[in-house]
């Protein structure tokens, strides 16, 4: 289903193409059902209005519901059994820390909603400037977005007494803030999301190009994720594949969510609703998809294979799912019925958000379990030795990275079945290059090799230094940018990718962050900030901790080698020269970090490894040394495939550039080989009138 209407035109227009042929002027055949054509509106920029109070007041009215609900569920809570074994919070703590976390949710995804309003639901001015039209929308992120921020400073003391079992007081003493928040993850979360609301006012008060919008929403995005991780799903066995499905179900629904809120406010006064409700429509059920298996998992994992309606926390998981297949319901229905509102959608979320804050309040079954360290730590017990067979063999699944290769490999042939239905072509070496890279991450999630990468540091550096160099080496091969931009659908009412990618490279704050020095210092300094810090273990002892050490590393690696061999464009074009020299220049920092990993007379994140007590391996030391040798090993690789389609990529260029100038020569364009010639022939001429003086 196509999700974009056209621009209108304002000059006299050609003869109307074919219907669906996604040409200006033409209205697509899957248009929502009594929607208005967009080529019949009279402006180039629509101008949302204002909502009106019957758009209010349903989603008012859930989000009191919604705070009565909480109350009562918090009160159960409260007059419950405590959990034995660990310290419980006063009921005011517990109150304050559960509104803190509805406020926040609620502020959060309408700054957001706000922010992709304007990013994707409004197009903006020339220059990828902001529009008008976007006024309001930025005065909702602004106001919205304070609330969050202050919400979410409250929660940095609210919450961390709570998870801490201790009155909200002790939290409040200066003294004791900072130590609060370096022992609980969660309050680090709260902490971030605190300052990226801070981020989202002043992008909402400054900004003047679309640029900052976008980066604003998607730190938005990874700081509620942040925030669903360090909860209450890091807790008992199987918690790295509930935190690998809550980071899914976050990302899932907080983009659906924040769509659904911004065609919300954009209101209908300009006539394009139906334009964003198509919007809506085309991104939503895939993410609803997503979010409804990820919150399955994380409902399986917590119930602990109790019955769902036995416990409080059972039943609220039910009214989640519940939220979730209704907003499905709501597609299903919106594909066959002319229904041109989201206002249910939003009074949906609404409920769901309210429920999320009392699922993070309200202990689970996997609460009264007792867990070794092991299951502490990882999510599960080590307990039999690696072998060839196992490491190489299927292994324990790492939910986050099958699906981010699935989606990686899936959306990605969608491009480029779009690009050749529009009849242009894309080369088969991209498709493969990129497939190669991720099918050889989906690998290494599904094999031994992950499983056994969590306990062992030499199968830790094996993974890692294979998603560091060797995967983003083959993946910057496939121009995803590049297809992006070739598979959207220009000439709509609505912005599309090809806009926003410009907007970002244009964006001169972003080219400073991402120049040649910063990319190499970063991809040169991140082996040695990582692992000779005492990051490395602390990092190690949270799953979703060591999967963002995986993500640093995968874009670490993509951002170095785009810019190495990359068929994107880049912010910096570099001469192959300078390239060349580049990855040269990495090569002795590489096998220094592998040495001084071989020659350590300390072990390296030894408090991890020393706490999970593999009882099969006898010589971390020696496991250790193994790691360095694989390390050196396995850097080669990679920098020889680089540097094989670096010399390939100078080759052709050159090449090109001579084709290029000869036309140029033969047809006349250029007459510099011409005019070089003639001074030759005239420097030739005046030392022969010379010689014949002399003489």
């Amino acid at each position: 289903m196509d999700e974009s209407a056209s621009i209108p035109r304002t000059d006299p227009a050609p003869p109307p193409p074919a219907p669906g042929s996604g040409a200006p002027g033409t209205e697509d055949a899957d248009s929502a059902p009594g929607s208005p054509n967009p080529a019949t509106t009279s402006t180039i920029n629509p101008q949302p209005g204002r909502l009106t109070p019957a758009a209010l007041a349903g989603p008012l009215l859930v989000a009191v519901a919604a705070t009565v609900a909480l109350w009562w569920a918090i009160s159960l809570v409260n007059a419950g059994p405590k959990l034995p074994g660990r310290p419980q919070a006063d009921p005011f703590t517990a109150y304050v820390s559960a509104f803190g976390d509805l406020v926040v949710r609620l502020a959060s995804v309408v700054t957001l909603g706000a922010l992709v309003a304007i990013v994707a639901l409004v197009r903006p001015d020339a220059d990828h400037r902001l529009s008008p039209a976007t006024g309001r929308l930025t005065r909702v992120a602004a106001h919205a977005g304070q609330l969050w921020l202050w919400a979410s400073v409250l929660q940095t003391f609210a919450n961390s007494a709570y998870v801490n079992g201790v009155p909200l007081g002790y939290t409040l003493r200066p003294d004791a803030w900072w130590q609060f928040q370096s022992a609980t993850p969660s309050g680090l979360a709260w902490l971030l999301s605190a300052l990226v609301a801070a981020g989202c006012v002043v992008v909402a008060y400054a900004a003047r190009t679309v640029a900052p919008v976008v980066l604003a929403y998607l730190a938005g995005i990874l700081a509620l994720t942040f925030v669903a991780v360090t909860g209450t799903v890091t807790i008992g066995a199987d918690h790295d594949w509930a935190t690998d499905s809550a980071i899914w179900l976050t990302l899932a629904f907080v983009v659906a969510a924040t769509v659904a809120i911004g065609v919300w406010l954009s209101a209908d006064a300009d006539g394009a609703a139906s334009a964003r409700i198509r919007r809506y429509q085309w991104t939503a059920l895939p993410l609803l998809v997503v979010a409804l298996a990820g919150h399955a998992v994380v409902a399986w994992q917590q119930l602990a294979g109790t019955d769902p309606t036995a416990s409080l926390y059972g039943r609220v998981a039910l009214g989640q799912l519940a939220v979730i297949a209704a907003l499905i319901a709501m597609w299903l229905i919106r594909q066959v019925a002319p229904i041109t509102t989201v206002i249910p959608d939003v009074m949906l979320i609404i409920a769901g958000l309210a429920l999320a804050s009392a699922e993070n309040h309200v202990p689970s079954p996997r609460f009264g379990i007792p867990q070794n360290i092991q299951i502490n730590y990882l999510g599960y017990e080590m307990n039999v030795p690696a072998t060839i067979e196992r490491l190489l063999g299927l292994g324990r699944p790492n939910v986050l990275w099958v699906g981010l290769a699935a989606v990686a490999i899936g959306t990605y042939l969608w491009g480029v079945a779009r690009v050749r239905r529009a009849g242009r072509p894309w080369p088969i070496q991209r498709t493969l290059t990129w497939s190669a890279g991720w099918l050889l991450m989906l690998y290494l999630a599904v094999s031994g090799l992950w499983e056994y990468s969590t306990a062992l540091y030499s199968w830790h550096m094996f993974v890692h230094m294979t998603v560091n160099m060797l995967v983003p080496a083959l993946c910057v091969l496939g121009g995803p940018i590049t297809l992006a931009r070739e598979a959207s659908r220009t000439g709509t009412i609505l912005p599309d990718v090809r806009g926003v990618t410009d907007a970002l490279f244009e964006h001169r704050p972003l080219s400073r962050v991402f120049s040649p020095p910063v990319l190499w210092l970063n991809y040169v300094g991140s082996l040695f900030l990582i692992y000779y810090t005492p990051l490395f273990p602390w990092l190690m002892r949270y799953h979703w901790a060591h999967q963002l050490m995986l993500l640093y590393f995968m874009v670490t690696g993509y951002l170095f080698f785009a810019m190495i061999v990359g068929v994107d464009k880049q912010l910096t074009d570099l001469p192959h020269l300078v390239r060349l020299a580049m990855v040269i220049s990495i090569m002795p920092f590489h096998a220094l970090f592998a040495v001084g990993i071989m020659s350590s007379r300390s072990l390296i994140g030894g408090d991890f490894y020393r706490s999970i007590d593999i009882s099969w391996i006898h010589d971390l030391m020696a496991d250790q040394s193994t790691a360095g040798q694989v390390t050196w090993i396995l850097g080669e690789i990679p920098l020889f495939v680089v540097m094989i389609a670096l010399a390939a990529q100078w080759f052709t260029h050159d090449r090109a550039e001579n084709a290029v100038s000869d036309v140029a020569q033969d047809t006349g364009v250029d007459d510099s080989f011409d005019s070089y010639n003639d001074m030759l022939a005239a420097l030739a001429e005046r030392d022969r009138q010379s010689g014949r003086r002399v003489l």
